[in-house]
């Protein structure tokens, strides 16, 4: 593995250990609160439509079966390395139920911050973020093998960032989470991103020449 990959793998874990730990102290953070509720506030354009969307969008139910569209494809194509890191992306989705539990942190009740809906369940890690981390970032690094059309590539890649980071600030402005629930989902799921980057390279056998090297050379 690359000195990059260890010092993101490092750096991830740091920060997990250290949210996952407050996590299980406080309800949450100083100030996360009146960040929630700035965040709320925000009334750009269809803001509430798009946080809807978005959020509706993150949900397993609809990332799940996209992820299962990919597999196939990938299984079509025999493509061998792509089609088990998608089986292992998919298994790795079982890991945030289980930290949800270990943590047991309370959403954001409704006294401290606007909650639209009826959310169940505790909050911390986000499953969404996590899921979008891990499934989105997945499918970004796939993106050359799924468009061969460069200026699409970066189209496709730069959409799924912006879904990514979109799907993240929803949990918050629906009042389903804490800004450090979605961080938590994120550092998670990117600990999760790279060890199945690393996955993919190991089992394609290019990784030494595929982990060091720009997607397109």
């Amino acid at each position: 593995m690359s000195s990059t990959k260890q010092l993101i793998l490092t750096t991830a874990f740091l920060i997990a250990a250290i949210l996952s730990t407050g996590a299980v102290i406080q309800d949450y953070f100083i100030g996360e609160p009146w960040l929630a509720r700035n965040i709320q506030e925000t009334s750009a354009g269809p803001w509430e439509e798009t946080m809807e969307v978005v959020s509706f969008i993150g949900q397993n139910y609809i990332l799940i079966p996209l992820a299962l569209l990919l597999f196939a494809w990938f299984l079509w194509k025999n493509h061998r390395a792509e089609t088990l890191v998608v089986v292992a992306a998919l298994i790795s989705l079982a890991i945030n139920p289980v930290l949800k539990i270990v943590v047991n942190r309370p959403r954001p009740p409704d006294d401290l911050v606007s909650v639209w809906g009826n959310f169940d369940g505790v909050g911390f890690p986000s499953g969404h973020a996590f899921s979008a981390v891990v499934l989105f970032g997945l499918l970004y690094y796939l993106v050359p093998l799924l468009v061969r059309w460069k200026a699409a590539a970066y189209l496709a890649r730069g959409s799924l960032i912006m879904l990514i980071l979109l799907i993240g600030i929803s949990r918050v402005y629906l009042g389903a989470h804490w800004p450090s629930d979605v961080l938590g989902g994120v550092t998670y799921g990117t600990i999760m991103l790279t060890l199945l980057i690393g996955f993919h390279g190991w089992l394609s056998g290019e990784a030494r020449r595929r982990y060091d090297a720009p997607i397109y050379g």
